[in-house]
């Protein structure tokens, strides 16, 4: 892998796709929030570049998988979001 910036690839089950947005509810402290997962903005630190983002739903959870080197496995972070609080889910196909 080089160093030249790439565009990072993203997928749902391992399919590529142009984007994936989540609605999901949160609880926090009592209330609870609606929040809005658009995963072609997200952004993280800028010294860790992501390669793919990979979208899974598994079992009882969404999993959202951030890799910096997916045929090497090299996971920068693992987000799981429980089933019972999705809203909806939109895949834009490529």
């Amino acid at each position: 892998m080089d160093d030249s910036i790439q565009e990072t690839s993203i997928k749902f089950h391992g399919v590529r796709v142009k984007n994936v947005i989540i609605t999901h509810l949160r609880r926090t402290s009592g209330s609870i929030t609606v929040e809005k997962l658009d995963i072609s903005t997200t952004k993280y630190e800028r010294n860790q570049s992501i390669e793919t983002i990979n979208i899974q739903i598994v079992a009882e959870y969404v999993t959202i998988t951030y890799y910096k080197d997916e045929a090497a496995n090299v996971i920068i972070n693992r987000e799981l979001i429980p089933t019972h609080s999705i809203e909806h889910i939109m895949v834009s196909d490529l």
